[in-house]
């Protein structure tokens, strides 16, 4: 069954069934704290200040081991960049152009081995 608060016109204090003592204060009924309250509220939140800390120290452990981790893969992407770099700097054209000079002198070379084939040398002793 529900607690009814008295009328505050008639009593401005309430006690509940459980032990809590209550009090009408500037249009609210609000508990009344005794020490061993704010005592047990100042331990709770230096219990869960405790935990956050116990928390973000292991966070922080996880970054540095990642950052570790990390750190290989980022020289490889830095050196993948620079390679990129000197890639895109290169003239296509003259890559082409030189391809098709150096497929000339094989054509070349390829019909003077053909040539020294066909021809019979003499060896003199």
């Amino acid at each position: 069954m529900p607690f009814q608060f008295p009328d505050p016109s008639v009593s401005t204090k309430a006690t509940l069934p459980n032990g809590e003592e209550w009090e009408y204060v500037n249009g609210v009924w609000q508990p009344v704290s005794t020490a061993d309250d704010d005592q047990e509220q100042i331990d709770e939140l230096k219990a869960r200040v405790g935990i956050v800390e116990t928390v973000n120290d292991e966070q922080e452990a996880e970054i540095e081991q990642n950052e570790e981790l990390l750190e290989p893969v980022n020289s490889a992407l830095i050196n993948l960049a620079s390679r990129l770099s000197e890639i895109e700097t290169l003239d296509v054209q003259s890559a082409v152009s030189a391809l098709a000079v150096a497929q000339q002198d094989i054509i070349e070379l390829k019909s003077k081995v053909s040539s020294l084939e066909l021809t019979s040398f003499l060896i003199l002793e």
